[in-house]
C-alpha cells in the first residue's frame, strides 16, 4: 500500500507541475484548446478515451461514497480537475480505510 501511495503522490506532483506550466503558457483558457484538439484524429481518440475515464472515475466516486451529495461533489471535481483531484482523493481514501483495498474500492458497499 505504501508503494501505491507513493505512486499517487508522485503522480499528483507530476500533474500539478504540468498544470502550472500549462497555465503559465496558455492561461486558464484550456477548454478551447481541449475541444479544438478534437479536430485531430489521434488527439480526438486520446481525449475521448481520457474523458470516458474521467466519467468512470466520477461514477465510482458516487458509488463508493456513503452520502450521495458528497459523491456528486467529488465526481464533479474529478471531471473538472482530473488527476489533480482524483489522485489526492484516492490517497486520502487509502488513509481513511487504513489500506483495506476492499473498503477502498467498494466504500459504503464493503
Amino acid at each position: 500500500m505504501n508503494l501505491f501511495r507513493a505512486f499517487l503522490v508522485i503522480g499528483w506532483i507530476a500533474v500539478m507541475v504540468v498544470t502550472v506550466h500549462a497555465f503559465q503558457e496558455l492561461g486558464p483558457d484550456g477548454g478551447s484548446v481541449f475541444f479544438g484538439d478534437f479536430a485531430h484524429p489521434w488527439r480526438a481518440q486520446f481525449l475521448s478515451d481520457f474523458s470516458l475515464h474521467l466519467v468512470l472515475m466520477a461514477i465510482w466516486m458516487i458509488y463508493r461514497e456513503p452520502k450521495l451529495w458528497i459523491g456528486v461533489i467529488c465526481a464533479f471535481f474529478s471531471i473538472m480537475a482530473g488527476g489533480a483531484f482524483s489522485l489526492a482523493y484516492i490517497f486520502i481514501v487509502t488513509l481513511r480505510v487504513n489500506g483495506d483495498v476492499r473498503k477502498l474500492l467498494l466504500g459504503k458497499h464493503a
